[in-house]
């Protein structure tokens, strides 16, 4: 981690930490939001084809936002396991140091911004 001083690793893993509580946190009411809603579901709450589908919609739409921070806490998880081994901040294709300012608006960022340009277009 050569292009980030101590200092700056400790605000990144506070950082990648506070955001993990919260995705935690979201992930858990989610569940138990989704929960009772296919409760309901199964019940048989809904009355009519139109609640039935607007009801489907909304489990879809939970379930991609569940999905979504599932793999968002994946990507914070690795980022911490990177600074415990030395390689956070370090980009995984050309080996060149992430810039700090990349890394302060995108703590989970694995490749520099040129790299992660050429990822996008491949």
């Amino acid at each position: 981690m050569p292009n980030i001083n101590e200092k700056e690793l400790n605000e990144l893993r506070e950082s990648l930490l506070t955001y993990k509580k919260q995705l935690q946190h979201e992930i858990h009411d989610e569940l138990i939001r989704e929960g009772s809603s296919s409760a309901i579901s199964l019940a048989g709450k809904v009355h009519d084809k139109q609640e039935e589908s607007l009801s489907e919609m909304l489990t879809e739409i939970n379930l991609a936002m569940l999905s979504q921070h599932q793999h968002e806490l994946k990507n914070l998880e690795r980022a911490l396991q990177r600074m415990n081994e030395g390689e956070y901040g370090t980009c995984i294709d050309c080996d060149a140091p992430i810039a700090i300012a990349r890394l302060q608006a995108y703590p989970t960022a694995v490749r520099c911004i040129s790299c992660q340009a050429k990822h996008e277009q491949a």
